[in-house]
């Protein structure tokens, strides 16, 4: 079980990379501004893969990764700026958008994780 532990870490921050490439990719590729669409789904993947990677405890491991990537992501991304190809919207305008994209997919992570979570302790 504490090898499960070990584990968590470089699976959590793989799943970040992937998800956060992954979402830069398709959000560009739509003609969306890639940051928002990195940070959702790089949210939104850590907190999942931490409930699922957790071998024990998992609510509370998928709960604590919320709150650690949340301050992560205000360290990271404030102050964020909106993108030069943004001049007819306010290139260069301070904007909080990456952040808040970043904790929706987050929430939306938990609300997964809780769904499940209820979902497995109806059926016991």
């Amino acid at each position: 079980m504490v090898l499960r532990w070990f584990l968590l870490l470089p699976i959590v921050l793989g799943g970040f990379l992937v998800a956060g490439t992954l979402g830069s990719l398709a959000t560009a590729a739509v003609g969306a501004w890639h940051l928002p669409g990195a940070g959702f789904s790089a949210a939104l993947v850590v907190v999942i893969l931490a409930y699922v990677a957790a071998p024990a405890v998992k609510l509370q491991t998928a709960f604590c990764m919320l709150i650690v990537g949340g301050g992560i992501a205000w360290w990271l991304l404030e102050p964020s700026f909106y993108p030069e190809s943004y001049r007819d919207r306010g290139a260069y305008l301070p904007t909080h958008l990456p952040l808040v994209a970043t904790y929706l997919g987050g929430l939306l992570g938990l609300c997964a994780v809780l769904v499940d979570h209820r979902r497995r302790r109806a059926a016991h």
